[in-house]
């Protein structure tokens, strides 16, 4: 099954080899929780100056492979294409604060790094693209061939200001998802949509959902903490050269921090069969990130 879900990613590896990278190799996080901590970062320009504004405007060119099916978007003319992205951008909210550009942004990194496919367009289903979606911020699937098992992710994305919050919002927002039954909930959306794929992939797919292989399946929670770092304002003063110099040292100093704190989350985190992916990105300026998709969604 492992090929003919891979054949559902929409997202371009070199769209993410051009925008972003990782300082390290993933670091695992102690106790009985499985967690990885990725430790990624936006790529700058020739001049140092990390390119946050393409990001966004990268991550719209996507809109609509998020919002629909590849069967909507087949053996379309060009307008036809146009006609798809202006509906797809009438579903994401005007709000100033919107999680949406990170919504979008823990999609392509799920495709992207962990290779799963999304599995649930959640914007065409909600029922009001005027109010924040409930739930997960999306649900991806992966064969694990050496385990022989399903991995289903779901996602969940809070890009803030501040790392401490960023993070007690996505362990609050993970807590509420599992407690309400919200992942019974959002596989059933998946049962109910999986019309537009492959019949014989369909029922391979539902056998593990719903049917006699739901043994064989893990839930992995995958979260994005974005956060405003202090450390890029060196960019902006005498200290300049010398941040850009040590800059993957800097990180990883900064992350080993940042390790300890989301080690004692998990380690107060009720449900224990849980396997984490952390994706740490941080921001020059989370609000202006925000405003730039804003800016390259609605033109």
């Amino acid at each position: 099954m492992k090929s003919e879900l891979q054949k559902l990613l929409g997202v371009r590896d070199q769209d993410y080899r051009t925008h972003l990278s990782c300082a390290a190799s993933p670091l695992s996080c102690a106790g009985d929780i499985e967690a990885l901590m990725r430790l990624h970062f936006v790529l700058p320009d020739g001049s140092g100056e990390p390119r946050f504004k393409e990001l966004a405007r990268m991550l719209v060119r996507y809109i609509t492979l998020y919002c629909f099916e590849p069967v909507r978007r087949k053996d379309l003319s060009e307008v036809e294409h146009n006609s798809l992205f202006m509906e797809a951008r009438e579903l994401f909210r005007k709000a100033q604060k919107s999680g949406q550009a990170g919504e979008m942004l823990v999609y392509f990194l799920i495709e992207a790094i962990l290779e799963a496919p999304q599995m649930l367009r959640k914007m065409p289903v909600s029922t009001n693209p005027k109010e924040e979606r409930k739930g997960s911020d999306g649900v991806h699937f992966k064969w694990n061939t050496e385990l022989s098992i399903l991995e289903i992710y779901f996602a969940e994305s809070k890009i803030w200001s501040h790392f401490n919050d960023a993070a007690n919002a996505a362990f609050e927002s993970i807590t509420d998802f599992h407690s309400e039954g919200m992942k019974q909930h959002e596989l059933n959306l998946v049962s109910a949509n999986l019309r537009l794929i492959d019949s014989q992939l369909q029922e391979r797919i539902l056998s593990y959902i719903e049917g006699e292989n739901a043994a064989q399946t893990r839930i992995n929670q995958v979260c994005l903490i974005g956060f405003d770092w202090e450390e890029y304002k060196c960019l902006d003063d005498s200290r300049r050269k010398e941040f850009i110099a040590a800059f993957h040292d800097r990180y990883s100093q900064w992350a080993r921090d940042c390790k300890e704190k989301i080690e004692e989350k998990l380690e107060a985190f009720p449900y224990r069969h849980l396997r984490f992916e952390f994706f740490l990105l941080p921001f020059k300026d989370v609000q202006q990130f925000r405003d730039w998709f804003e800016e390259a969604l609605r033109g």
